[in-house]
């Protein structure tokens, strides 16, 4: 009996074999998810170091920047008060030289007489006296003459000497003026130069500082698509896992049944050997008894009675155990994908110009172009394992296949809408979202992906989707 349990336990085990494949399947799928997702962490490590460290680097050139723009409004305002201390430097140096011209002038008008006067003093200054002295007509004449005379002569070099004095204090209110002004000039020059030259460093602090804004949002954009692509893979392996507990459920649920169905035929078996075994002794013992009649003395005896044979319970026909139920993939088993919309193709897979950006790269899907609001369908049966925003692709729905005996896993991108969550079961054909141009995106159409095995950073498994869905 033990012997014939096994015998069918076996049976029933090998009659799965779809069990078996998918199992190692999923279980190799999920020893790269790990590998890939420790190597995402390790990536993502680096990276918020990375970022660390130049957010560091951009807050010291923040406060570079920040103590020139003070200097700069200093300086600005050195500059303000030198400009206005040489305007009026220069102001007075005008009005000195327009005192030094208006005196000039009045020198040059009286310029005759007083040379005249100069002479008739120089000529005469010894006749003077003798003048006075003859030509007085009394004591009292002579003494107003003399003081007279005195009196023009003291005035006449007054005179001279006092416009003399006042062109010579000009003139050296001029030069004080010019070496004061030409100061204010030259410490005005010292300070725009150095104001150009810290504009030129803010110039370049900023344009430092534009370049680590920029590296910092690259560095914050690539630890998103890390965290991203880890809870995208973390989703990737719960799902395996929840496949392979369904597996294994369903290999303990067939193996219970196997195992009853061995009992069930074991103890047929066993029932109807004992049943044969039963007709066995009793026959023999009829043929005993018949032969044993046969030797006795004849008699006479009453009319022989037939006995009714002892009741025998017809063995009951070897039950043969149904064949075992091959168990329903959990996420469908398929043998072909469908065309997720329709429309036509604006970029296949492989290379091309990112309309984005213009950079050369690897498009690693394919773009359909229809109307916003078209229906989006499933590629295959599966099960979502993303139906979320994500950086570039924009509202995206991801789900995993099985494939003719594979794992695939399929991609829409740029979703208006998503109807579907993570973790739902979804049939081919099913509706998972509507036509969009979300993310990063030039306009309306279905970014489509498909990738043999998992999705993966860098997407390694991404193959053409076009000769899958017929493009």
């Amino acid at each position: 009996m033990k012997r014939s349990l096994a015998l069918g336990l076996s049976l029933t085990l090998l009659a799965s074999p779809v069990w078996a494949t998918e199992k190692d399947t999923l279980k190799a799928r999920q020893d790269r998810l790990s590998n890939q997702l420790e190597e995402s962490k390790k990536a993502q490590d680096e990276t918020d170091a990375e970022l660390e460290v130049t957010e560091a680097e951009r807050d010291a050139v923040t406060t570079e920047i920040r103590a020139v723009n003070e200097r700069l409004e200093g300086l600005s305002e050195q500059i303000a008060v030198q400009q206005e201390e040489a305007d009026a430097a220069r102001t007075e140096l005008e009005e000195t030289r327009d005192q030094l011209t208006a005196q000039g002038q009045y020198l040059e008008s009286q310029k005759a007489l007083l040379s005249e006067r100069l002479r008739v003093l120089q000529v005469h200054e010894d006749q003077s006296y003798l003048q006075v002295v003859f030509e007085s007509r009394s004591f009292g004449d002579f003494v107003t003459r003399l003081l007279t005379a005195q009196t023009i002569a003291d005035q006449d070099r007054d005179l001279i000497h006092s416009y003399m004095s006042e062109v010579e204090r000009l003139e050296a209110l001029e030069a004080r003026q010019r070496t004061q002004l030409s100061f204010l000039k030259q410490k005005e020059r010292e300070l725009v130069v150095t104001k150009q030259a810290l504009d030129v460093a803010a110039e370049q602090k900023q344009g430092l500082l534009s370049e680590l804004n920029e590296q910092v949002e690259l560095l914050e954009l690539e630890k998103m698509s890390r965290e991203e692509e880890q809870a995208l893979m973390s989703e990737q392996s719960r799902i395996i896992a929840s496949q392979l507990e369904a597996i294994a459920q369903a290999e303990r649920e067939a193996a219970a049944r196997a195992e009853a169905e061995a009992k069930a035929k074991a103890q047929a078996e066993a029932q109807a050997k004992a049943e044969a075994e039963a007709r066995a002794r009793a026959d023999a013992k009829a043929e005993a008894d018949k032969r044993a009649d046969d030797k006795a003395p004849t008699a006479p005896a009453p009319a022989p009675t037939t006995p009714a044979p002892a009741p025998t319970t017809p063995a009951p026909a070897p039950t043969t155990p149904p064949p075992a139920e091959t168990p329903t993939n959990v996420t469908g088993p398929a043998t072909s994908f469908v065309r997720p919309v329709s429309g036509y193709v604006s970029s296949p897979f492989g290379p091309r110009q990112n309309p984005l950006t213009g950079v050369a790269e690897s498009h690693r899907g394919i773009d359909l172009v229809n109307a916003t609001g078209t229906p989006i369908v499933a590629a295959a049966p599966g099960i979502v394992i993303k139906a979320a925003p994500a950086t570039g692709y924009g509202n995206v729905v991801f789900v995993s296949h099985i494939v003719g005996g594979e794992v695939w896993t399929t991609v829409y991108a740029h979703l208006d809408a998503i109807t579907v969550k993570s973790g739902q079961t979804v049939g081919a054909g099913q509706t998972v979202g509507t036509l969009g141009s979300t993310g990063w995106s030039t306009g309306p159409h279905l970014h489509f992906e498909l990738h043999r095995g998992q999705w993966a950073p860098g997407q390694p498994n991404a193959v053409d989707p076009g000769p899958y869905i017929g493009y």
